[in-house]
């Protein structure tokens, strides 16, 4: 009995271990063919300075068209730092409410219907640039950019976008379909900035998605939630972001064999030219975080035949 549970120990420690080498892999991999694709696009494309040349020859005045370009640069200066002031709006009523009377479901005999709380079993990732928390069952993440002259020079394109992965698990009492909801809480900020003059190429980018899938025996397949999915060439926004979503997959189980919950955020931004600004911030002070609060765990029972 006690090789028995040794073995299984060893096994849990292997798969997580696994699961972590098997995404550091893949990492590897969209990073080197991201920056394969952009070597190709930067000797394909041209420069800031060869556009300006060409306007020159068209007859058109280049320097009154910098100093317009460095007011207006002035102006986005001061437009963020305004920006940059948001607070979060008020708490919403019946969030402690709901989760009690989530834990408080009648069930019939046989059911599983119960939730899993932080903290998570272990997290992967930017350990920094992730600011995890495991006790709370937090990812803390914050970011900006922005871009270099009019935007007609190749630069480095986005990278691998960072992922930041929790992992969870359960131990189905016996076999049948289960399914796993997972609530994942976003509470931040986000400020977007562009303005696309005729003379520029400037565009903002922001995107934030939240990725779930689930293990016994092999991978059920990743379901993906878009938080935030911003391509736009003028913008001129702050805003505070609430998003509290719900996912779900039902897997059939055997019984005694860990259910592993897998949790990853994604995250990117891009800004192109000066006049183009992307900043989010998940992770500054108590109020901005990604948090699993629950995780509901359900499988039905038997059902309840009346007697003559």
């Amino acid at each position: 009995m006690q090789n028995q549970i040794g073995t299984n120990l060893d096994r849990f420690r292997t798969l997580i271990k696994e699961f972590r080498e098997d995404d550091e892999m893949r990492w590897k991999y969209t990073e080197k063919e991201l920056h394969r694709q952009w070597r190709i696009l930067k000797e394909a494309g041209g420069s800031d300075e060869q556009f300006k040349e060409t306007l020159k020859k068209a007859g058109i005045n280049v320097s009154a068209l910098e100093a317009e370009y460095k007011n207006e640069l002035k102006k986005q200066k001061r437009v963020l730092e305004e920006f940059r002031k948001i607070e979060p709006p008020p708490p919403r009523r019946g969030q402690k409410e709901r989760i009690l009377l989530d834990q408080g479901i009648v069930r019939v005999p046989q059911e599983i219907n119960t939730l899993i709380y932080p903290p998570a079993q272990d997290a992967w990732g930017d350990s920094e640039g992730c600011g995890f928390n495991l006790g709370l069952g937090e990812i803390n993440i914050k970011g900006e950019a922005t871009g270099d002259g009019w935007g007609w020079s190749a630069t480095a394109g986005p990278a691998q976008p960072p992922a930041c992965t929790l992992l969870f698990y359960y131990f189905p009492p016996r076999a049948g379909e289960l399914t796993v909801e997972p609530h994942v809480d976003f509470q931040g900020e986000v400020i977007l900035y562009a303005h696309d003059h005729w003379y520029t190429s400037t565009w903002a980018d922001l995107h934030l998605q939240l990725h779930f899938d689930l293990y016994q025996h092999y991978w059920d397949g990743e379901a993906t939630a878009t938080i935030l999915d911003v391509h736009t060439q003028n913008i001129n926004t702050a805003y505070w972001l609430e998003d509290h979503r719900v996912m779900s997959k039902t897997l059939s189980v055997s019984a005694y064999d860990p259910v592993w919950i897998k949790l990853t955020v994604t995250h990117e931004a891009y800004a192109h030219s000066s006049d183009a600004y992307v900043s989010y911030d998940f992770r500054t002070g108590s109020d901005r975080r990604i948090r699993v609060e629950y995780i509901r765990i359900h499988m039905p029972g038997m059902r309840i035949v009346a007697l003559p």
